[in-house]
């Protein structure tokens, strides 16, 4: 297929690799475009796909080297799109493993110190897969509702190919309400953690402060301090410490009961 039998606008649009999905007719072929979610390096990429279908043919273009290839007919044209749904059910599934693995270190209460640095990596690759997958099935059911009263095998083998996209999309919905309740329960079990350093604080101040009142006024540097006269002052200020410190201990466990 030559380039210069398409309008100008319409090859922007093709060669434009951040194009959301769309279907749109024109007098002498009709634009697909379809952007999908792509694993890159770890990371969800989303990535546009241009095809130019013709009474005759179906060419998809070919972005690196400027040109169109032709898929034939509508055989090569589903088997080129389903091999990429293919690779997003992978993806999806992938992901699903991931996120319930997670699950478990929480319920065996192994919690990576990590999270939320892989938290936020997730839900960013979970929120893009879920608007590129949402826009895409859109522009899938425009296709074969254009289509399907003209080809059965279109309408037969591209709502199956639907139906897997749907899956992709609503399991991306259940991956970030899931990554959503991880991360409460995070915060959750760092509040309670933080809630028993603060109470273990608390009862040692509570111990230890009528002790540090007690020297605190046998350490001033005054006159007729009670025991600086006579044997066993000191042995006497110690058992009055310990005393201190025992009804202190009893005190807190008993507004701990309470």
């Amino acid at each position: 297929m030559k380039l210069n039998t398409i309008d100008d606008f319409h090859l922007t649009d093709i060669d434009n690799e951040a194009h959301p999905s769309i279907f749109f007719k024109d007098e002498n072929y009709d634009l697909f475009i379809i952007r999908i979610p792509k694993l890159t390096n770890n990371r969800v990429v989303p990535v546009s796909k241009a095809f130019i279908i013709t009474d005759n043919s179906y060419f998809y273009y070919d972005r690196k080297n400027k040109n169109f290839i032709d898929l034939k007919n509508i055989d090569g044209f589903y088997e080129f799109l389903n091999k990429d749904v293919d690779s997003i059910m992978r993806m999806v599934n992938a992901y699903i493993n991931e996120i319930e693995d997670i699950e478990d270190s929480f319920y065996e209460n192994k919690i990576d110190k990590n999270f939320n640095k892989k938290w936020f990596s997730y839900k960013n690759d979970f929120i893009k897969m879920n608007r590129v997958l949402f826009k895409c099935v859109e522009v899938i059911a425009v296709l074969i509702n254009d289509y399907k009263k003209d080809d059965d095998y279109l309408k037969s083998n591209f709502e199956d190919m639907q139906e897997h996209l749907n899956r992709a999309h609503r399991n991306s919905g259940m991956l970030l309400e899931k990554l959503d309740a991880l991360h409460n329960s995070y915060i959750v079990e760092n509040n309670e953690q933080m809630n028993r350093t603060v109470y273990i604080l608390t009862l040692l101040s509570g111990v230890f402060l009528p002790l540090n009142l007690i020297v605190g006024f046998f350490g001033m540097n005054t006159t007729s301090l009670p025991f600086t006269q006579g044997i066993g002052g000191t042995q006497l200020v110690i058992n009055i410490l310990f005393f201190s410190a025992i009804m202190s201990i009893l005190l807190v466990f008993f507004i701990k009961k309470r």
